[in-house]
């Protein structure tokens, strides 16, 4: 799989981790939660999407699915204040 992404022009990740089916399994899980991509139009929540991995602790589903600090603000944003 690492050698069809490198034909593909698919470099490592930005942990530079090379790509494979760890990547895959990572951007299935992450788009999943995070509602992105044609897997998602809005998020799921994280205890199906460890079901949906095979996962039997919610833990290892949860280190797939990690927020980046864009996800936080964005989730700050949807909070409902006075204004």
């Amino acid at each position: 799989m690492s050698a069809l992404g490198a034909v593909a022009g698919i470099g490592p990740a930005d942990d530079g981790e090379a790509f494979g089916p760890h990547v895959l399994r990572h951007t299935f899980g992450t788009d999943l939660v995070r509602g992105r991509s044609d897997l998602a139009a809005a998020p799921v929540d994280v205890v199906l999407v460890a079901e949906l991995m095979g996962h039997a602790d919610l833990n290892t589903a949860r280190r797939y699915t990690l927020p980046t600090e864009v996800d936080k603000a964005r989730a700050l944003k949807e909070l409902t204040t006075d204004r």
